[in-house]
């Protein structure tokens, strides 16, 4: 804590109020149109009112940390970015900060160009790096992911110049070879000018060196996706390279590519556009996609709030950003379900093993793949006190069971569910079954049970009053 009080010097009085009250707040003030429930936080934006932007959400010891630059004016035609700060949490949606940089920690001194930042794990040290504004990148070390950070080089890491591109808006990738190669990805690309290009570089097993001359990273393809942008964000899925900026994303079998654009994870809605800076990652068997948003209008401001959802991976490949909740259930974020919804797709779970997610073959996405003893789970689920019954729609060849537990894998058994035969994957049945008392419940666990390794497919559930 420490760190938090010796940040909090630096700051007035209104933006330390806007962050007690924005990370510590159980109850927030309702939206249009929706209910004010005991215990809900507004899950977007993630903090609401600090301009937090170009969010990189990256998992150290099972626990997320966010790393994040921020807005400081809500009236600015520039960019007002004094400060970097990292935020903590142990849900998704309860966020803390833990940390704020200035960049008079750093080579830069005195500076309101606090631009996009990433953060790794290597060699018991953590690795900050750093834009300074549009012009190179430095890097810092800490032993904890929340610092405190110090400056490793004194210096640009990435000198301007370095390149015949721009050295700014560093993003690093762990690969999963067997010496766990480290890469940075930086730049700015723009399609119809030859100096401006993502670089990509093996960093030295120090972190802080360059162990090769970056190079061009190739973008090829017609699909109207990736003409131009800066912060790049680099990730692998399944074997995937993954090249982003903004939810405009190429796929590559080679991390230096070249890279084939694919299209774009989102649908322009809730700033999901070229302009949609973040970060894709995993958590506990569920994947999400963090980034943020001139939600004022990019005209109006500079100045951002962050959101997230789920991320959903078709068989090709292809990502899909979970607009669909977005558009149901955008102030809920992730993590936070309402037993009075229509229903709750099975695909929104926070934790999972020994199962799959994957497209459905009646289209979206659903659990398959399920294996005896594998789990999807659903904390903090409001409104259950006058439920008394579970609908749950699914298919299955040769009938099986799903366990419903409470609050943890080995918790109190609440409901033995017997999915029925449907004869074919694509026909799904919906039944409905007693649950017991669930005024206590606040986090459901749906086990498979069966002697077969391919069990059931779970496309949603719902629950009834009684």
């Amino acid at each position: 804590m420490k760190d938090v009080f010796h940040s909090f010097k630096k700051y007035p009085i209104s933006w330390l109020l806007t962050i007690l009250t924005s990370s510590c707040q159980l109850k927030t003030t309702p939206r249009a149109n929706q209910t004010v429930i005991q215990g809900f936080k507004n899950g977007n934006p993630l903090v609401l009112d600090v301009g937090m932007a170009d969010p990189h959400i990256k998992i150290f010891n099972s626990k997320p940390y966010l790393y994040a630059t921020r807005d400081a004016d809500k009236t600015a035609q520039g960019f007002i970015m004094p400060e970097w700060t990292i935020w903590e949490t142990d849900d998704l949606i309860h966020w803390e900060l833990a940390t704020t940089i200035l960049p008079t920690e750093t080579y830069m001194g005195e500076s309101k160009s606090c631009w996009a930042t990433d953060a790794e794990y290597r060699n018991g040290k953590y690795y900050f790096y750093f834009s300074n504004g549009n012009v190179d990148t430095g890097v810092m070390t800490a032993s904890r992911p929340t610092g405190p950070f110090k400056d490793a080089l004194g210096k640009p890491f990435l000198p301007k110049d370095l390149t015949p591109t721009k050295e700014y808006d560093p993003t690093i990738l762990i690969d999963d070879d067997p010496k766990k190669t480290p890469y940075i990805v930086f730049g700015h690309y723009r399609s119809v000018d030859p100096d401006l290009n993502f670089m990509i570089a093996k960093l030295g097993e120090d972190m802080i060196t360059l162990a090769e001359k970056p190079r061009v990273i190739e973008i090829e393809g017609a699909i109207q996706v990736l003409a131009g942008n800066d912060k790049p964000t680099l990730h692998k899925h399944n074997g995937i390279y993954y090249l982003s900026a903004g939810s405009h994303y190429a796929i590559s079998s080679n991390v230096y590519g070249p890279y084939t654009r694919m299209g774009n994870s989102g649908n322009n809605e809730y700033g999901l556009s070229s302009r949609a800076h973040g970060n894709y990652f995993d958590w506990n068997g569920q994947s999400f996609h963090t980034w943020c948003h001139f939600h004022l209008g990019k005209e109006v401001a500079r100045y951002r709030e962050s959101y997230i959802s789920y991320l959903h991976y078709k068989n090709n490949g292809e990502m899909v950003t979970d607009t669909d909740y977005l558009d149901a259930h955008f102030n809920f974020g992730v993590g936070q379900y309402d037993a009075d919804w229509n229903k709750i797709e099975a695909e929104w779970y926070m934790k999972a093993a020994n199962v799959e997610k994957k497209e459905s073959p009646t289209g979206g996405f659903e659990i398959l793949e399920t294996t005896n003893k594998g789990y999807i789970s659903f904390p903090n689920i409001y409104n259950l006190d006058n439920k008394s019954s579970i609908a749950i729609n699914a298919s299955s060849l040769g009938g099986s069971t799903i366990e419903i537990r409470a609050n943890s894998i080995d918790g109190k058994l609440l409901a033995t569910c017997a999915i029925p035969e449907t004869g074919d994957w694509k026909r799904y049945v919906t039944t409905e079954f007693h649950v017991a008392d669930l005024k206590s419940v606040n986090e459901l666990f749906f086990i498979f049970d069966g002697n077969v390794n391919h069990l059931a497919h779970l496309d949603w559930f719902s629950f009834d009053a009684k």
